[in-house]
């Protein structure tokens, strides 16, 4: 249709009122003694056609013309391609895949007439979702569905970013509604609902299943918990809970299954639970003393009794590693004067350790009543893992004793010698074999005699602070209060008490390979913590002596970590187990289909992190197959992502470090796919779940179906794409167009050129 249009300039009003005040112009030109009425006439009409022109311009006039064309919508449509539809309790015994299948075919032909006006686009679905075929109204639907996981959630949000640039008029969701999914692919359902009704598309959901099965008989052991990491010859506990359904009555066995040296898992632990009316969960705890250090397979599982249809959820299993036997700490801590006692500070330490199982102190106070005791033969039959010596004066031991304490430290045995008015320099240990051990440079002229006030130049004044050093980008394990995080870690030692104050540990040995790990933060920022290897053990210079103010004021667990971690790295102990090349995982157990985040690592000689390394990375699967792994280096190591789990098995991460073209070192770690389906574990459907995603997008006419009323809601929806209609509208305007624009100078000038050719200018 076509038609004018007027968009006048302000108003029609405006418009009279120009034309009524322009009219007078008219009237005006030359006299009837200097013109003739011709000439008058010609000018006249010049200027009327101009008024003209000018008035039609204030009209703003266009010519519209309007057409109706039908907008492109696009209806999606998502079967569920997961394995819980493969459960066969839809109408008629068939398996709700069946049923939905059947759904789909009995609805061709208004799929096929609804195609004429919409474009309908399929994406079949399980933990990922791919395009499914359309023609004629039917789904190329495979044979079975094989999903590992139910992700609904998901699936709404990928087609939503696949579809961006189309225009969704509809979503058919055909599910039985029971969201199982794990990350990436664990979105809520209801926010990807809202999503749509954000949009505006309704949401039409057929739910397919029972939604209870009846209180079938099963087993399920879930909730297994246990460490990481634990130490030979220590107590080691692992949980869980057994869910118990249909079973009443009855007696069961739970036991701990722990590998062997051949590989094989053997019972260590059992419990027996009895299963009462009424109760659904038992909590279990079984425990078992590992012997010898290495990575152990634990298993804990439930017997299965007879008539248990699904067994697979009857057990769980992880991976323990087992580092070298527990801790044995030799202590020896100084008296302040001759015959007295010694300060607070050895109290509390004494008291962070002993919140550890599985370190043993034997703990020895240094009066100094009588001098230089000979230990040599406590070191040689006790072989501790580590020596703290707080506060002692050389003149505490025999020279033989500080030489028999620096062969030990060479042979493996890791020494800190801490902070105080007699430690270090002022204890005289400069002319003792432990000037070549620790990790500092001593002198004579610091000697400090009992009695005497402190030196200034050989003690750091307080309140002073102690602060982490970064090294390559990560602290020092020592002093990593959480795992992974630096920015956390700094901010709790800046929230740690000032202490009282420090040594002064100017000097670093030359002969050694040292690193300040710690620092004050005095305008010096004075070494508080120097870390370094000697022969086949570890050295550590700790400044401060009163770190008894951090369990006082609060953070008493950063107190016991902080000297549980220095003893576990003196021992060459702690997570890299002394191992130069490490493999961390943040658990060791998972579903299929999920993602394996690991980090891998290297430590130079004296424990720091060594920057540069290339790392080759490959996972061992259970079939025998390996696949490579690129890492991406990240916080002084190096963070892999694997994702081919599919496969329920053990799995293997084998890890090779090179440092400028040698050799550093190799790690391994494992983990375990669980082959629990999780699908069919607890089967049954979800119906009200569906209801309430629909319900969402209710705004927007989204609702809860029965399945044979799909036909019905095609038919209605077939009969809305009047609705998806848009009117466009061509407009061509006069107003503004060139030939009026000349046409109007044309008339000015015109009647100007005979003007001044009549002599009338």
């Amino acid at each position: 249709m076509t038609g004018w249009s007027f968009d006048p300039v302000g108003s029609w009003w405006l418009v009279m009122a120009a034309a009524l005040a322009l009219a007078p112009l008219l009237a005006i030109g030359p006299s009837q003694r200097k013109q003739s009425l011709q000439r008058r006439m010609t000018l006249t009409g010049l200027r009327l056609l101009t008024l003209i022109l000018l008035l039609l311009a204030m009209l703003r006039p266009a010519l519209e013309t309007r057409t109706t064309r039908k907008l492109p919508g696009t209806l999606i449509v998502l079967p569920d391609l997961s394995r819980s539809m493969t459960v066969a309790d839809a109408t008629g015994g068939k398996t709700r895949f069946e049923a939905m299948r059947t759904a789909l075919t009995d609805s061709a032909s208004e799929f096929a007439e609804l195609a004429e006006s919409w474009a309908v686009h399929a994406y079949g679905f399980g933990r990922d979702s791919e395009p499914l075929k359309f023609a004629a109204g039917k789904f190329d639907l495979p044979a079975e569905p094989t999903g590992q996981q139910t992700a609904i959630g998901a699936a709404i949000e990928d087609i939503l970013a696949r579809e961006a640039q189309q225009r969704i008029v509809a979503v058919v969701l055909l599910s039985d509604g029971a969201q199982r999914a794990f990350a990436p692919r664990d979105m809520p359902p209801q926010t990807a609902a809202r999503q749509l009704a954000g949009d505006g598309i309704p949401l039409y959901t057929l739910a397919f299943g029972q939604p209870s099965l009846g209180e079938s008989n099963d087993l399920r052991l879930s909730d297994m918990l246990a460490s990481d990491a634990v130490f030979a010859e220590t107590p080691t506990t692992v949980e869980g809970v057994v869910t118990a359904a249909g079973y009443k009555n009855q007696q069961v066995k739970v036991q701990l299954l722990w590998e062997n040296a051949d590989g094989k898992q053997e019972p260590v632990d059992a419990q027996t639970i009895r299963i009462e009316p009424g109760k659904t969960r038992y909590p279990v705890r079984l425990s078992y003393t590992p012997k010898a250090p290495g990575e152990y397979k634990v298993t804990l599982q439930v017997e299965s009794p007879e008539g248990e249809l699904i067994t697979t959820n009857n057990q769980q299993s992880t991976f323990i590693t087992v580092l070298k036997g527990g801790v044995r700490i030799l202590y020896l801590a100084g008296a302040g004067r001759v015959g007295g006692m010694p300060g607070i500070e050895p109290r509390f330490v004494r008291s962070a350790l002993a919140s550890n199982p599985d370190m043993h102190v034997d703990y020895e106070a240094i009066k100094y009543q009588p001098n230089e005791l000979d230990i040599r033969d406590q070191l040689r039959e006790e072989k501790y893992d580590v020596i703290l010596l707080g506060d002692v004066d050389a003149n505490g031991l025999s020279a033989r004793s500080w030489s028999e304490m620096a062969k030990q430290v060479e042979q493996g045995t890791g020494l800190a010698m801490l902070g105080g008015f007699h430690s270090f320099g002022p204890g005289g240990f400069a002319s003792t074999p432990l000037q070549d051990v620790l990790p500092i440079e001593m002198s004579r002229t610091e000697r400090q005699s009992f009695g005497e006030p402190p030196r200034k130049d050989v003690h750091v004044p307080g309140p002073i602070k102690m602060l982490p050093v970064p090294l390559g980008g990560e602290i020092h394990p020592i002093l990593r209060m959480r795992d992974g995080d630096l920015q956390q870690n700094e901010a709790i030692w800046r929230e740690l008490p000032a202490l009282d104050g420090a040594n002064k540990l100017d000097r670093i040995n030359k002969k050694t390979i040292a690193s300040v790990i710690a620092e004050g933060n005095d305008g010096s920022r004075s070494p508080l913590l120097i870390v370094s290897p000697y022969g086949d053990g570890r050295s550590a210079a700790l400044a401060v002596d009163s770190t008894w103010h951090w369990q006082m004021e609060g953070f008493g667990e950063v107190h016991r970590r902080f000297w549980r971690q220095l003893v576990l790295w003196l021992a060459k102990k702690d997570d890299t187990g002394g191992e130069r090349v490490w493999v961390r995982l943040d658990q060791r157990r998972f579903q299929q289909g999920s993602r394996v985040e690991f980090k891998v690592g290297a430590e130079d000689a004296q424990g720091g992190v060594l920057d540069g390394a290339d790392f080759n990375v490959q996972v061992e699967k259970p079939d025998g197959t390996s696949e490579t792994v690129r890492t991406t280096s990240r916080n002084g190591g190096a963070i892999g992502n694997f994702t081919a789990t599919e496969k329920p098995g053990d799995y293997r991460i084998v890890v090779a470090a090179r440092d400028q073209g040698e050799t550093v070192g190799n790690a391994a770690a494992r983990f375990t796919i669980s082959d629990q389906d999780v699908e069919l574990d607890q089967p049954a459907a979800e119906p009200l779940l569906l209801a309430s995603l629909a319900r969402i997008t209710a705004d927007a006419g989204g609702t809860g179906l029965a399945p044979e009323e799909l036909p019905d809601l095609l038919e209605k929806l077939k009969e809305r794409a009047d609705e998806f209609e848009e009117e466009i509208v061509e407009t061509l305007t006069l107003w503004d167009s060139w030939p009026v624009l000349v046409s109007f100078v044309g008339l000015l000038s015109a009647e100007w050129f005979l003007r001044k050719r009549w002599g009338l200018v």
